[in-house]
C-alpha cells in the first residue's frame, strides 16, 4: 500500500474517531430530553443521532469487510487457494453439526410458544455444535501448542 494511501486512510480513521468522540462527549454531558431530568430514565437529546451514527459506522465496516477481500482476491489470486479451503473446512463444520443437531420437538411443560418446531431446533442445534466443536478445537491447539513448547 502506498504511503499516499496509509495517510489518507489515517486521515479518515481520525475524523471519524474525533466525530464519535465529539458524539459521546455530548451524549453524556449535554441536554437530556424534557420531562426525563432528575429520573431514572434521563435520555439525552442527541440519543437518536448517536445511534444513526453507531448504525452508519455498522454499515461501512460491514461494507468495507466485504469489499477489501474481493479486491484483495482480484488483486492477488494465488490467496484465493487459501481462503477457498477455510471456506471449505467451515462448509464442513457446520455439515457436521447439522448433522449432529437434532430437529425433535420438545415437550416443555407450560410452553405454548412457537418456536418449538423441527426448523428451529435444527437451526439452534447446529449453532451449539458448532460452538462446541469450534470450542474443543481451540482448546486442544492451546493444549498442544503448549505441549509441544517443551519438545523443542
Amino acid at each position: 500500500m502506498s504511503d499516499k494511501i496509509k495517510k489518507i486512510i489515517s486521515i479518515i480513521l481520525y475524523v471519524l474517531m474525533g466525530i464519535s468522540i465529539i458524539l459521546v462527549a455530548v451524549f453524556y454531558f449535554g441536554k437530556l430530553v424534557p420531562g426525563t431530568e432528575g429520573t431514572n430514565m434521563e435520555e439525552p437529546v442527541i440519543t437518536g443521532k448517536f445511534l444513526l451514527w453507531a448504525a452508519i459506522l455498522v454499515i461501512v465496516t460491514a461494507g468495507l469487510a466485504i469489499i477489501f477481500p474481493i479486491i484483495n482476491l482480484i488483486s492477488n489470486p494465488r490467496s484465493a487457494k487459501k481462503g477457498l479451503f477455510i471456506i471449505l473446512g467451515v462448509v464442513i463444520l457446520i455439515f457436521i453439526a447439522y448433522s449432529l443437531a437434532s430437529n425433535e420437538v420438545l415437550e416443555i411443560p407450560g410452553y405454548t410458544g412457537k418456536d418449538n418446531v423441527p426448523g428451529t431446533l435444527k437451526f439452534a442445534g447446529t449453532g451449539l455444535f458448532t460452538t462446541y466443536i469450534l470450542g474443543g478445537l481451540a482448546t486442544l491447539s492451546i493444549l498442544f501448542s503448549e505441549v509441544l513448547k517443551y519438545f523443542k
